[in-house]
């Protein structure tokens, strides 16, 4: 099934839209279509919660609340802001006098949604993966007046390949090219703070290509005649940023 058949079915079905978004990287895992969807829609409620947002700095933080007054900022692997977010969704519950409350979570792969689902309802038991595409199928968990709907992470028709390595929605071990994307990776974090590779790798360069072969000699990723292994350095570096090892602080 592709992107819009999974979200529509998620937005028909649901009181309350969750839409997770990767704090590092808020403006491409922001999905602007589905923001517009759901406004147009009579009786829905969208919320946006920014995950990961343990992995950027108190002044990235700030700025976000400044931009999304109303949005969430949790941690779903460090269990932080979940409580005040499963507060909020009892409430309206309550004040919406319904005997359930659908909420319907959307988000790209591997962005987090069976992890906060699991805090949210500890007995659903969702699967979790650090490897992009563990949940299959739409499925209902339900904790108290809270009918939470988790839905396969989908992408968006056209997103660029880079984009989709970037955001974790494809194991770096099957990206075609994965030097692309981890060379975009390196820009991304120099163009945020110059110091991030260093403090991660203990690698220089003027530039970040190389950045990129100062990290395969720092971690000894080399071939015969001391050439860098390219590829090794590249999943190194993905998997080290879909995993949550860099930090933006």
């Amino acid at each position: 099934m592709g992107f819009w058949p999974i979200v529509l079915n998620v937005l028909r079905n649901s009181d309350i839209v969750l839409l997770l978004v990767d704090a590092r990287m808020p403006e491409i895992t922001r999905n602007s279509e589905i923001i517009e969807k759901v406004k147009s829609m009579r009786g829905k409620r969208l919320l946006i919660v920014f995950n990961k947002s343990d992995l950027i700095g108190r002044k990235d933080v700030e700025k976000l609340k400044k931009e999304y007054f109303d949005a969430f900022f949790i941690s779903a692997t460090k269990k932080t802001g979940v409580k005040n977010l499963k507060i909020v969704l009892e409430n309206m519950a309550e004040n919406w006098n319904m005997p359930s409350l659908r909420i319907g979570l959307v988000g790209y792969p591997n962005i987090g949604k069976s992890t906060l689902i699991n805090l949210l309802a500890p007995n659903a038991k969702a699967k979790v993966s650090s490897v992009s595409g563990t949940t299959k199928k739409t499925q209902w968990v339900r904790v108290g007046k809270l009918r939470i709907m988790d839905s396969p992470g989908v992408i968006p028709f056209g997103d660029r390949k880079v984009q989709i390595g970037m955001t974790a929605s494809k194991d770096p071990h099957k990206i075609k090219n994965p030097e692309k994307v981890a060379i975009r990776i390196i820009e991304f974090l120099m163009k945020r703070n110059n110091n991030i590779l260093g403090k991660m790798y203990g690698a220089v360069g003027n530039d970040a290509y190389e950045i990129f072969e100062d990290i395969g000699r720092k971690k000894g990723f080399l071939v015969k005649g001391g050439k860098i292994n390219e590829n090794r350095i590249a999943i190194k570096v993905i998997d080290d940023w879909q995993k949550g090892k860099i930090k933006l602080k």
